[in-house]
């Protein structure tokens, strides 16, 4: 992860992209949600791709998670696929937002929310 331009504040999609894979019920996802406004971008990727670290201040609650990627979603069109997963670090708070591709080509955005299907990991 780089550091260029953090620590920053949530970009608005990425803040709606965290809140959409939230909205599927699983464990821990109330204290995740309840953390999303102490949640900060602290690295992004090297390789190009919008995957960005995450900081939460600890004055949030931990997440008790199953996972510590408790929370997923796939990115697909006709030529493309690709996913996006939340990760929660081993003390129960968000620490990485990752968008990977099956194939060569890194993901350089992030979709709409709405057309992010989340789903719980089991």
């Amino acid at each position: 992860m780089t550091g260029d331009d953090t620590p920053r504040p949530l970009s608005d999609v990425e803040r709606d992209v965290i809140a959409r894979l939230l909205s599927v019920p699983f464990p821990g996802r109330d204290e995740l949600r309840a953390q999303l406004p102490f949640a900060t971008v602290e690295g992004r990727c090297g390789c190009g791709c919008v995957t960005v670290s995450l900081a939460v201040d600890r004055a949030a609650a931990p997440a008790p998670v199953l996972s510590g990627a408790p929370v997923s979603a796939d990115i697909s069109d006709d030529e493309f696929y690709a996913g996006i997963v939340l990760l929660v670090d081993g003390e129960g708070y968000m620490c990485c937002l990752e968008a990977y591709s099956i194939g060569d080509d890194p993901v350089r955005r992030l979709p709409p929310a709405e057309q992010i299907n989340a789903r719980p990991q089991r």
